[in-house]
């Protein structure tokens, strides 16, 4: 686990294994969740998944085309851990 605790005047109050190489993917989670975060009025709103959401691979949900599920459990969905 990596940590970084920062003050608003960017200096690092703490770190935790802040050298320690992690992969890109937990990066782009994070980033894609915190963007989905701030661009949404509503967690609880319902999103229908497209055709192409639904063949992407990599993805262990079991999302199907046409389901409805909340952008509250797809956040869900994305920040689960990833190892198998």
């Amino acid at each position: 686990m990596q940590l970084y605790l920062i003050e608003l005047l960017g200096s690092v109050l703490y770190g935790k294994n802040e050298n320690k190489r992690c992969k890109m993917a937990s990066t782009t989670k994070i980033m894609t969740a915190i963007v989905v975060v701030e661009n949404t009025k509503n967690l609880n709103e319902k999103v229908k998944v497209s055709a192409k959401s639904a063949g992407t691979g990599g993805s262990r949900l079991g999302l199907h085309t046409n389901d409805e599920i909340t952008v509250n459990n797809l956040l869900y969905g994305l920040l689960l851990c990833s190892r198998k």
